[in-house]
């Protein structure tokens, strides 16, 4: 299984709007890659901050979305190369001014 992320980066004068995100965002993403990529688990997390000092914020949110296997994380490039992820680039401004940076990463569960 593979994790793909994009983790919002804190910068100066810091907006995001956690119930646009929730409430708009995230179901456009779920429907926009239903059928275009195979995905196991979507998810967000909010308020990512060190564990030993909760006053050093990393990010006010993480998008998370595991899938089965490298073909999927291809096709998820795929995705966001498209025309069919504009929708979703003409969202952000909306919630956030924050740049975020897309990760990916082998999961090995124990």
């Amino acid at each position: 299984m593979f994790a793909i992320r994009a983790t919002y980066l804190p910068c100066d004068g810091m907006r995001f709007d956690e119930e646009h995100y929730l409430r708009v965002h995230l179901p456009l993403a779920h429907r926009l890659l239903s059928g275009r990529v195979n995905f196991v688990r979507m998810h967000a997390e909010f308020d990512m901050r060190v564990l030993m000092d909760g006053a050093v914020l990393r990010s006010p949110c993480v998008f998370a979305l595991t899938v089965p296997a490298q073909a999927d994380v291809e096709a998820f490039r795929k995705f966001r190369a498209s025309a069919d992820c504009e929708p979703l680039r003409q969202d952000v401004p909306k919630y956030t001014n924050c740049k975020s940076e897309w990760t990916v990463a082998r999961v090995i569960e124990g």
